[in-house]
């Protein structure tokens, strides 16, 4: 009877597993699409299968095995799927990060004994973390998907295969740098042959000495260390990565307390409904909600719930024996406590590491170990992990599809999904299936008759990165979006490359006088603002101001390539 129980209980669990991702993908993956961050690795792949090389051709200021990866993908797909199959494969990424993190933990944890289901944990983590992004290409996503993929290769006995995949990481973004040294260290602590540690630190080098073979090969290393280095310094370091969850929303969690605090001090139990975690999702759901309602637009993680479950694993880290070593496997390791901190740190780790960043400082794109915080701290506190367990992904399908109803769009507008009904792919055919709203449409119709009447030689300020991708235009300049941290600052380059090609500009009016782009600091439109001033308009449409180099720029050149004197 027990058992046949149990298989219930993991049919309904597998169930969630399979028909939520299928829900995503047919819900909220093709809407959606805007012309700031949402095209950039279609175009920067786009180059890669031009034959361009990242940082000698173009400006990239991160590492650029996503831009590779991408661009496999992209050569794989059906060109009229191209743009279509990049947002699926965000939720794929964040799946299959999800599923290797669940699995990880698998091989560390006892979940049987926890009654934790591993389809039910690596689901919960999908829909926390998926949300924390719109549906689009991300070089974060890459970075998650190697960093999972190498714990769980860590901890399975295949050191190789952990330290290439750890490297993987580390080439996708900065901020991932530490995750080869917590592979390692995990290696150390969780597998009984040390030898192991030097066969993941031998493929990681490995790695890397191709990497560096390939730049120096192709004349791009020199620009390679000057473009993806100097974009933090230590303030902005700090902040990011402590600061931020000591000034995180303590409101929630406190209120949620209180009736355990009541409880104890009136030396009375507590319903389960009224345990601190179930509270605060409650209290969370409801604030959120309300905020969406409010603001009618795109939030993608919601009250600092990221920031407090990374707290909430710290303190499992800190008290081991309280909350982790009764759920550890046996047979690893003489040292349980240090093995169950380390396993679960390196988790949160990777979680940490997507929030290292000069914009997105939210650690909620690799959610499992977040959430797996919090299911620990709550059967400490007497609760069982599987009904919360369950609760927390109501709850998010809850709030989060709530969310979702306003796609992530750009300029921020009160637009609900229902007002994305019109196929991009009417306009271009490799945007087929993607639906955006009228006006996308018809800023997409009048990029397409500009392009049409001024030729290839043009460029889009200060966004729509993936112009040329859609166009089938071989790129005619170094950077596909000129924010002032996506060029590493180095505005007078790139201003002096567009009058030297002598390139029509196409603006999109309705960015012609942002100064700072999502308002980050850094995140200035200097080269678009100098064209705005500086260069003669020579026509207008409803959507886009079309510029031209200014006469006295042109008439320095002979028209044969010489600068008269």
């Amino acid at each position: 009877m027990l058992l046949c129980l149990r298989t219930t209980k993991n049919a309904w669990a597998w169930a969630a597993a399979v028909l939520t991702p299928l829900a995503y993908l047919w819900l909220y993956t093709p809407y959606g699409m805007d012309t700031t961050d949402f095209g950039y690795f279609y175009g920067y792949a786009w180059r890669i299968l031009q034959g361009q090389v990242p940082y000698r051709d173009f400006y990239y200021i991160k590492p650029a095995l996503p831009l590779y990866w991408h661009a496999f993908w992209m050569w794989l797909t059906p060109e009229s799927l191209n743009v279509l199959a990049g947002k699926a494969g965000f939720v794929a990424g964040m799946l299959g990060a999800s599923w290797f993190a669940a699995l990880f933990l698998r091989k560390l944890y006892r979940l049987e004994a926890l009654d934790l289901p591993l389809p039910l944990l690596a689901t919960l983590g999908f829909v926390w973390g998926v949300h924390s992004f719109p549906h689009m290409p991300w070089h974060t996503v890459d970075g998650i998907l190697f960093a999972g993929a190498a714990l769980w290769a860590a901890v399975c006995g295949w050191p190789w295969a952990a330290g290439i995949l750890a490297g993987s990481a580390m080439l996708c973004k900065q901020s991932f740098l530490l995750m080869p040294f917590g592979v390692l260290l995990l290696i150390w602590l969780t597998r009984p042959r040390r030898r192991e540690v030097l066969y993941c630190l031998a493929a990681w080098l490995a790695l890397l000495a191709l990497v560096y073979a390939f730049l120096r090969h192709a004349g791009a290393w020199a620009p390679f260390l000057r473009m993806t280095t100097g974009q933090l310094d230590i303030r902005e370091a700090l902040d990011a990565g402590i600061l931020i969850y000591l000034r995180q929303n303590w409101w929630l969690p406190a209120l949620a307390m209180l009736p355990r605090l009541a409880a104890h001090a009136a030396k009375k139990s507590l319903p389960a409904a009224g345990q601190p975690a179930y509270l605060y999702l409650l209290l969370l759901a409801g604030c959120y909600i309300f905020e969406v309602l409010r603001s009618k637009t795109w939030i993608g993680y919601g009250l600092s719930w990221p920031t407090l479950f990374m707290v909430l694993g710290g303190v499992c880290i800190l008290f081991p024996q309280v909350f982790l070593t009764a759920w550890l496997r046996d047979g690893i390791s003489p040292h349980p406590r240090l093995r169950a901190s380390a396993g679960l740190g390196v988790g949160l780790l990777a979680a940490w590491s997507v929030a290292i960043s000069g914009g997105y400082k939210i650690p909620a794109f690799f959610a499992v170990p977040l959430l797996f915080s919090l299911l620990l701290i709550h059967v400490r506190l007497g609760g069982k992990a599987r009904p919360l367990a369950w609760f927390a992904l109501l709850t998010g399908l809850l709030i989060f599809g709530i969310g979702y109803q306003y796609p992530y769009v750009f300029p921020t507008r009160p637009m609900p999904r229902s007002a994305l009904t019109l196929d991009a792919g009417q306009i271009y055919t490799k945007a087929r299936g993607v639906m955006v709203d009228a006006q996308m449409y018809a800023k997409l119709a009048e990029l397409k008759q500009l392009r049409a009447k001024y030729g290839p030689r043009y460029k889009t300020l200060p966004g729509f990165s993936f112009a040329y991708y859609l166009a089938d235009d071989l790129p005619m300049y170094g950077s596909d979006w000129l924010i002032d941290w996506e060029i590493n600052a180095e505005v007078d380059a790139l201003y002096a490359e567009l009058l030297q090609k002598k390139l029509t500009v196409f603006m999109e009016r309705d960015q012609m006088d942002t100064l700072k782009a999502d308002a980050y600091e850094r995140a200035g439109y200097s080269v678009p603002q100098r064209v705005r001033r500086e260069w003669r308009i020579v026509e207008e449409t409803p959507h886009f101001v079309v510029f031209q180099p200014p006469l006295a720029a042109s008439a320095q050149d002979d028209g044969g390539g010489q600068r008269q004197e």
